[in-house]
């Protein structure tokens, strides 16, 4: 294998315990491929920095925020250490709840050497059950999500992904620039490779496996079946971002059928039976849609 060199970049906040065992997976990849690992903290408040500190290995460096950005700040800031800091290939970005399997960035890597127009690639991410997390199953670039759960072939092209291990090269990253640190949370991944997949063609990598150990293995943006009302907050941000990721699609289509998602939502939440916080979740739908109509931040390019 052509001998490269990759940053990963690994978001954290308050979850000291799952951040540990991240650090300790990614460090313990079988290549030599990975020469810095750039952490960066959200301000955590449960002794993470004091932790940090206390870690020995010439290939980590971090990034303290003063405030919690989320973790669309978060990304955003790591592959801006990355692209100005390092002068390495790739980036491979994670969350601190994200295991990968020792080989898992060595399997990574293999397509994006065979076909030098492949410009990312994401792992098959399962929960800790070993079932696919649906929170980050890939969009195939044929809309068929039966390929995802049921084809063979080790790489299936896709036009989206997750943060939870998503390699991009570094050419990729000059041309797109950085993920959009506004969207706080939910939906950043997915309109930063939506926008990768525009200039380079992007691959689900099988045989790549990370483990996503999320407290739930929840389906994204499910504002109807959630039961957590400390999550509902969340919900804002979904709705206001969506808007903005389906107008970069332009496609008039794309972006109805966006609009029309979120009025189902609203209904669903509006008529159905036992469903709870049903006036705080009607009022983040209306409120997250409201903010999407005139939510436009620019993008930041390196």
């Amino acid at each position: 294998m052509k001998k490269v060199t990759v940053s990963a970049v690994l978001v954290t906040y308050n979850r000291i315990n799952l951040l540990k065992q991240s650090i300790q997976k990614i460090l313990n990849q079988n290549t030599e491929a990975l020469k810095h690992l750039i952490i960066v903290d959200g301000a955590s408040t449960d002794g993470t920095q004091a932790y940090l500190k206390t870690l020995v290995d010439d290939r980590i460096s971090t990034v303290y925020l003063s405030k919690n950005l989320g973790g669309a700040g978060g990304f955003n800031a790591g592959i801006r250490q990355f692209y100005e800091k390092t002068t390495d290939d790739f980036v491979w970005v994670m969350d601190d709840d994200s295991m990968p399997e020792e080989d898992a960035l060595e399997k990574l890597l293999e397509p994006i050497f065979a076909d030098p127009m492949i410009g990312w690639c994401a792992s098959k991410v399962v929960w800790t059950d070993k079932q696919w997390a649906k929170m980050n199953v890939p969009g195939p670039i044929d809309g068929d999500k039966k390929r995802i759960f049921d084809g063979g072939e080790n790489i299936l092209a896709i036009k989206h992904a997750t943060f939870v291990s998503t390699i991009f090269k570094r050419e990729l990253v000059e041309k797109i620039g950085l993920p959009q640190k506004e969207y706080f949370i939910w939906g950043d991944d997915i309109e930063y490779t939506e926008r990768a997949s525009r200039e380079m063609s992007g691959y689900l990598v099988r045989r790549s496996i990370v483990v996503h150990a999320s407290k739930y293995n929840a389906n994204p943006g499910d504002i109807v079946s959630e039961k957590t009302q400390s999550r509902l907050p969340r919900y804002l941000y979904e709705y206001r971002n969506r808007l903005l990721t389906a107008r970069r699609r332009q496609s008039v289509i794309k972006y109805i059928k966006t609009l029309g998602h979120t009025v189902l939502d609203f209904l669903k939440t509006l008529i159905l039976p036992s469903v709870q916080y049903r006036r705080q979740k009607l009022s983040l739908i209306i409120k997250g849609t409201v903010n999407g109509f005139k939510f436009n931040p620019p993008i930041e390019y390196l």
